[in-house]
């Protein structure tokens, strides 16, 4: 993948990177909520909805891109991570707005 200055995540290592830094936020969310921090992981859920949507705006550029840079597996996996995390933000701000 060619390197090249912009908003989105642009080599492999970076886009890895990405994944995991999701994947921690969501376990992190996940270990407030089971703490009953409920305020602690509604904030977590929000802010790292965002970075998941982050990432897999990134993965998916770079794989319509360069198609052999970006595999399957990071799309889609990112793409779950971004859907469970936006899932969770949405379910903390339907709580807290009492909708």
């Amino acid at each position: 993948m060619k390197r090249k200055k912009g908003f989105l995540l642009q080599d492999t290592k970076q886009l890895n990177l990405g994944a995991m830094v999701s994947g921690a936020g969501f376990l992190l969310y996940l270990g407030a909520a089971a703490l009953g921090w409920r305020g602690a992981a509604d904030v977590l859920a929000l802010v790292f909805a965002l970075v998941s949507l982050y990432v897999f705006a990134s993965a998916a550029e770079g794989r319509r891109k360069d198609k052999e840079a970006v595999s399957y597996n990071l799309l889609w996996g990112t793409g779950a991570l971004a859907m469970l995390t936006c899932l969770c933000a949405a379910a903390s701000l339907r709580q807290r707005l009492g909708v």
